[in-house]
């Protein structure tokens, strides 16, 4: 009778920690924050550096200041944005945490992006500082909005049925958004044509405002999370709190992997207009970018429903082992072909292999953040999404000077028609090389230092349920 009334009370437990919390359009709304966040990544990571060095002739190594800078600026930015938004007040009470910086820098952020292509200035300074400045308060705008998105997602979601749930609505949508990021800007600019790069980025603000609107009920915080929020006041100073977080060996693994993974995105993205015009020779490179992104959607997309599989049986640590292994080696082409097909091919195969890291980086990052609140006893969601930002968006510090060095290296010569074979190589270098090193090191950080297995993760689960957090 004692076992039978167990087994019942395991099952229903078990029951309770799988049930769906929220609605589907709750789901959908939340998820499709992730369109928006490739989006405009996307966007800015594939066009910034081709723009602004082909058709502006600002100096490669004027721009890789211009990213140095920047750097400083995300060391402070991010995690302070994050520790910040996790501190609860009266106004935070009634509104929630995460809500406030949302709905105020959602918007301001996709103003930004018309802005960096907007350039009221024709010399270097001038330019230059435009850069500067602007890439910075689109930066900040984008850190905010995001940081938000991503804290919320441990808090709302507790169990691993609906964070799965709501990892691959945001996984397909990710996909989707880097996709027509990649996408929509060739589509509608012309070869050395000012104007129309100014259009392009008209229409992926307006794009952006629009999904930021359909964000807001995925991002409005109930009672029971403003409540909950409110009652974790208790706050270490920032250095304090950052120490406490960067001795969390787990955490430390998974900002290195998605540190790399940034390094892949914004590596391979801005690479793609220099490979179509240059590697491949095409007369028709923005058509072979849509060719590109369409199929590395299509292959991403076709993937979800495999990883989200592994995630389920065998855990998001194996995932992320499996996923950056692969993408090393789907790499490896890319170091040698020139043709077409083989890019078309390549590209569908590094699809599959990114799709587990897009589908497992938010449960694995709530895995890692379930950590932290057994280790403290504190919730602080926007902290630890913020450090995670910092290194994501540091990638394009890396993107960079890596640019700057390798292209003033191989001697490549902007508005060229044709490249030497040496600046060929300098694009190999960008476009795989890189990224495969980065994707590599991931995967041995992955099998060697993180722990965080079903087991683990499951008990760190129950016992937040048993301490109320």
């Amino acid at each position: 009778m004692d076992k039978s009334k167990s087994n019942t009370n395991n099952s229903s437990k078990n029951n309770e920690s799988e049930a769906m919390k929220y609605s589907f359009s709750i789901h959908l709304s939340y998820g499709l924050g992730g369109f928006l966040i490739h989006f405009l990544a996307a966007a800015l990571a594939v066009r910034i550096i081709f723009f602004y060095e082909n058709v502006l002739l600002l100096d490669i190594i004027l721009i890789g200041i211009v990213f140095v800078i920047f750097g400083f600026w995300n060391m402070i930015n991010d995690p302070l944005i994050g520790y910040l938004s996790d501190k609860p007040t009266r106004f935070t009470q009634r509104w929630g945490r995460r809500f406030p910086w949302f709905i105020t820098t959602v918007f301001p952020c996709c103003v930004f992006y018309l802005l960096i292509y907007v350039v009221p200035f024709r010399d270097a300074i001038g330019m230059f500082l435009w850069l500067l400045i602007i890439l910075c308060a689109f930066e900040f705008t984008f850190s905010a909005f995001n940081t938000s998105h991503l804290a919320l997602f441990p808090e709302r979601f507790r169990t691993n049925k609906e964070r799965m749930r709501v990892a691959g609505i945001s996984t397909i949508a990710g996909q989707i958004g880097i996709a027509m990021g990649i996408i929509i800007p060739p589509l509608l600019i012309k070869p050395n044509n000012l104007t129309s790069y100014i259009y392009a980025a008209s229409v992926v603000m307006l794009i952006g405002l629009f999904f930021g609107v359909i964000m807001i009920p995925g991002m409005r915080e109930d009672a029971e999370l403003r409540s909950l929020a409110y009652q974790h006041v208790e706050r270490g100073s920032f250095l304090k709190t950052l120490k406490t977080a960067l001795r969390q060996k787990n955490f430390n693994v998974y900002l290195y992997v998605y540190f790399a993974h940034s390094i892949m995105t914004v590596m391979m993205l801005s690479s793609i207009p220099f490979w179509t015009v240059y590697v491949i020779e095409t007369d028709s490179p923005t058509l072979i970018e849509a060719i590109l992104a369409a199929t590395f959607l299509i292959a991403g997309i076709c993937s979800v429903p495999l990883w989200v599989k592994v995630g389920h049986k065998l855990g998001n640590r194996k995932g992320f082992m499996y996923g950056t292994l692969l993408t090393s080696i789907f790499f490896i082409p890319l170091l040698f072909i020139s043709d077409i097909l083989l890019t078309i091919i390549t590209i569908g195969a590094l699809g599959v292999g990114i799709g587990a890291i897009w589908t497992l980086i938010p449960p694995c990052l709530s895995d890692v953040i379930d950590e932290s609140v057994i280790l403290t006893n504190k919730r602080q969601e926007a902290f630890y999404t913020g450090i995670r930002t910092f290194f994501g968006r540091f990638a394009i510090v890396i993107q960079g000077i890596a640019f700057a060095l390798v292209h003033t290296l191989t001697f490549y010569e902007p508005g060229a028609k044709t490249q030497a074979p040496l600046a060929i190589m300098g694009i190999r270098i960008l476009m795989a090389a890189m990224p495969m090193m980065f994707y590599f090191v991931a995967f041995l950080a992955m099998w060697l230092f993180y722990d965080l297995t079903p087991e683990r993760v499951q008990t760190n689960q129950n016992l937040l349920r048993e301490r109320g957090l």
